[in-house]
C-alpha cells in the first residue's frame, strides 16, 4: 500500500462533502488560528510599547523634570517597515496562492487530478524566482522609501524584514495548494508557528537590544560603537535597533513556517490517493498550466497590489502632510499635543512627531486588523467552495455557500466593530497604557469602528467574486476606491484640527463603496439573491443592542470602582460579558443562527439539538 493511501486526509473525499459544512469547518479552523495569531500580534505590540517606553530619559523643564519616552515613535518605525514590505509582498504572493487555490478547487471538481499535481509542479520554480527578485527589490526600495517619508530610523527594520518576502513566496507554494483542497489545517498551523516565534523571539530580541543600547550609551556615550552627540537622537537610534530586533522575529517565524510545509508535504504527501491519478485524464501541458495560473493570478495580484500601493500612498500622504504641518504651522499641532511633546520637538526636532502620530494610528489599526484578518479567513475558506459550486453549476449549493459566508462575516464583524466604538478609549488605555496613544488612538478607534464593518465585509465579497470566475472585478473596484481614498485622506489630514484622524475617514468611505458595489456585482453575475435580512439585518440589530449594553455596563462599573488601570480591566471584562450575553440572546430571539454553523462549536451538536427543540434556530 502506498504512502498516499495511508494518509489520513483525503482531499477528494473532502471535496465531495456539503459545501456549506466544509466552509464552516474550514472557517472555524482558520478563525481559531487567526484569533490566536492576532491576539499574539496584539500582545506583541503591547510588549513592544512597554519596551520602547522603557527607552526614556529625564529632561529638565520649568518647575522640575519630565520623562521623554519613545513608545509611539517605536510603533511608528515598526509600522513604517511593514508598509513598504506589504507592497512588495503582495506583488510576490498576492495573486498566486489565490490562483492556485481556485485552479486546484476547479480541477478537483472536474476530477482532473493530474492537473492538480501539475499545478503544484509548475508553481514551484515560479515562486522561487519571484521570491528572490522580490527580496532584492525590497532591499533597494527601502533606501528610497525612508527618504520619501523622511524617517531614516525606519531603514534598519525594513532591511531585517526583507527576507520574509522570500520565505512568504516559498510558503505560498503549499498554502494555496492545500486551501484549494479545502484543507485549512496546514495554513492554521503555519500561521500559529509564525505568530509564536514573532511574539517570543521578536520581543526577546527587542528587549535585549534596548537594554544593551541604553547601557552602552550610559557607560560610553555611544550606541553600539556609534558616537551620537544628541541624547534624543541616541535614544531614537536605540529604538530603531530594538525595532529591528523585533522584526527579526517575523523573519525567523516565516522561515520556520516554510520548514513546516516542507516536512508536511514530504511526510504526508499531497492528499490525493494514487488511484485517482491513475483514473484521471492526462494533465495539461506545463505551458498551458502556467498560462492558466497567470491568467487567474495577474488580475488578483493587481487588485491586491492596488490596495497595498493605495495604503502605502496613504501612509506617505499622512506623514508628509503632518511633517509639512509641523514645518509650516507648528502652533496648530502644539495647541493639541503640547502635553505629549516638548517644545523643541515642534520647532527643532521635526522628524519625530509625524512618526509618533503615525504610531498612534498604527496602534488603533491593530484592532481593525484583528477583525478583518478573521473575515479574510472567511474569504479564503469561501473561495474553493464557491468555485466548486460555480464550476458544477449547482445554484442551490452556490446560494447556500454565499449566504453562509455573508452571515458568518456579519455575525462576527458587527459586534466587534460597534463594541470597539463603544469602548474605544478604555480599550486603548488598558492595552497600551500610554497617554498619547490612549488619547489619539482612542479617537481614531472611535471612527475606525465604522471602517471595520466595511473593511471586514469587503474581503469575503471580493473573494466570492473571484470564486465565480470574475477575477477582474475586484481589481477594477480596488482601482477606483484607492483613488477615492487618496483624495479623501489628503483632504481631511490637511485640516490641522483633524490631522492624523483624517486617515480613518478616507478608509471608511473607501471600504463602504467597495463593499456595497462588490455585493451588487456578486448578485448581478452569480444570479443569486441572498437573504440580506437574515444574513445582515439580524446581526446588526443584535450588535447595536450588544454595544449599547457594553457602553452602559462599562460606565456603571467605572462610576462604582473608578478608572485606575486595574479598574478599567475589571469594568471592560464585565462590559464584554454583558455584551456577549445580550448579543446571543437577541440573535436567538431573532433566530439568526443555523444548525450547520452551531455544530462546529464545542458541544455544538447538543447545543443545536436543544435550540432546535426550543425553536430558536433554523
Amino acid at each position: 500500500m502506498s504512502k498516499l493511501k495511508t494518509k489520513k486526509y483525503n482531499a477528494v473525499a473532502n471535496a465531495e462533502k456539503d459545501a456549506s459544512q466544509t466552509f464552516v469547518k474550514g472557517a472555524a479552523i482558520l478563525t481559531l488560528s487567526m484569533v490566536i495569531v492576532k491576539v499574539f500580534g496584539l500582545l506583541d505590540k503591547v510588549i513592544l510599547t512597554g519596551i520602547f517606553s522603557g527607552v526614556s530619559f529625564e529632561q529638565a523643564v520649568a518647575g522640575g523634570t519630565e520623562t521623554v519616552n519613545f513608545a509611539s515613535f517605536g510603533l511608528g518605525l515598526y509600522s513604517n517597515a511593514y508598509e513598504i514590505f506589504v507592497v512588495i509582498f503582495t506583488v510576490a504572493t498576492g495573486g498566486l496562492p489565490i490562483a492556485i487555490s481556485r485552479l486546484v478547487s476547479e480541477s478537483t471538481a472536474q476530477k482532473r487530478f493530474n492537473d492538480v499535481k501539475q499545478i503544484h509542479r509548475v508553481s514551484i520554480p515560479f515562486f522561487v524566482i519571484v521570491g528572490i527578485l522580490s527580496f532584492a527589490i525590497l532591499v533597494g526600495a527601502s533606501f528610497i522609501y525612508v527618504q520619501i517619508i523622511e524617517s531614516p530610523y525606519s531603514l534598519l527594520g525594513m532591511l531585517c524584514l526583507s527576507p520574509t518576502v522570500l520565505f512568504g513566496c516559498l510558503v505560498s507554494i503549499y498554502r494555496g495548494y492545500y486551501e484549494g483542497q479545502r484543507n485549512m489545517f496546514p495554513t492554521a498551523v503555519s500561521e500559529i508557528i509564525e505568530a509564536t516565534i514573532k511574539l517570543f523571539i521578536g520581543a526577546f530580541l527587542a528587549y535585549i537590544i534596548a537594554h544593551l543600547g541604553m547601557n552602552s550609551y550610559a557607560e560610553s556615550g555611544t550606541v553600539f560603537g556609534l558616537y551620537i552627540a544628541n541624547q534624543t537622537e541616541a535614544y531614537q537610534t536605540i529604538v530603531s535597533f530594538s525595532v529591528a530586533g523585533a522584526i527579526m522575529g517575523i523573519t525567523l517565524g516565516s522561515a520556520a513556517s516554510f520548514v513546516f510545509y516542507i516536512l508536511k508535504f514530504k511526510i504526508q504527501g499531497d492528499g490525493i490517493p494514487e488511484e485517482y491519478y491513475r483514473n484521471s485524464v492526462e494533465a495539461r501541458s506545463k505551458r498551458e498550466t502556467f498560462n492558466k495560473i497567470l491568467k487567474t493570478a495577474i488580475p488578483v495580484a493587481m487588485g491586491s497590489l492596488i490596495m497595498s500601493v493605495g495604503s502605502l500612498i496613504d501612509q506617505v500622504i499622512v506623514q508628509r502632510v503632518l511633517l509639512n504641518m509641523i514645518e509650516t504651522n507648528p502652533q496648530a499641532l502644539q495647541a493639541q499635543y503640547s502635553q505629549y511633546f516638548t517644545a523643541d520637538m515642534f520647532y527643532a526636532d521635526t522628524k519625530t512627531i509625524h512618526t509618533s502620530l503615525w504610531g498612534c494610528y498604527s496602534a488603533a489599526l491593530t484592532f481593525l486588523q484583528l477583525v478583518t484578518a478573521v473575515t479574510q479567513v472567511f474569504g479564503s475558506s469561501a473561495m474553493p467552495n464557491v468555485t466548486s459550486a460555480w464550476t458544477k453549476g449547482n445554484k442551490d449549493e452556490l446560494k447556500k455557500s454565499i449566504e453562509t459566508v455573508i452571515r458568518l462575516t456579519m455575525l462576527f464583524t458587527f459586534p466587534m466593530a460597534l463594541g470597539m466604538m463603544a469602548l474605544s478609549f478604555p480599550i486603548m488605555g488598558l492595552v497600551y497604557n500610554d497617554p498619547l496613544i490612549t488619547d489619539v488612538g482612542g479617537r481614531i478607534l472611535l471612527i475606525m469602528g465604522v471602517t471595520t464593518i466595511f473593511g471586514a465585509a469587503s474581503t469575503p465579497v471580493c473573494s466570492m467574486l473571484q470564486g465565480i470566475g470574475r477575477v477582474d472585478l475586484p481589481m477594477k473596484l480596488y482601482t477606483v476606491c484607492m483613488a477615492v481614498k487618496i483624495g479623501i485622506t489628503w483632504m481631511f489630514v490637511s485640516v490641522p484640527e483633524i490631522n492624523v484622524q483624517g486617515a480613518t475617514v478616507g478608509s471608511m468611505i473607501t471600504y463602504a463603496i467597495m463593499t456595497i458595489v462588490g455585493m451588487y456585482l456578486l448578485i448581478k453575475y452569480s444570479k443569486i439573491k441572498p437573504d440580506l435580512f437574515g444574513t445582515t439585518v439580524k446581526p446588526l440589530i443584535g450588535a447595536i443592542a450588544s454595544a449599547a449594553s457594553a457602553f452602559g455596563a462599562y460606565h456603571l462599573m467605572e462610576s462604582i470602582i473608578g478608572s485606575a488601570r486595574m479598574s478599567i480591566a475589571v469594568s471592560l471584562a464585565v462590559a464584554i460579558f454583558v455584551a456577549v450575553i445580550v448579543y446571543i440572546a437577541v440573535l436567538l430571539i431573532l433566530r439568526a443562527f443555523t444548525a450547520t454553523e452551531l455544530k462546529f462549536l464545542p458541544k455544538g451538536e447538543k447545543i443545536a439539538k436543544t435550540l432546535e427543540k426550543l425553536g430558536l434556530i433554523r
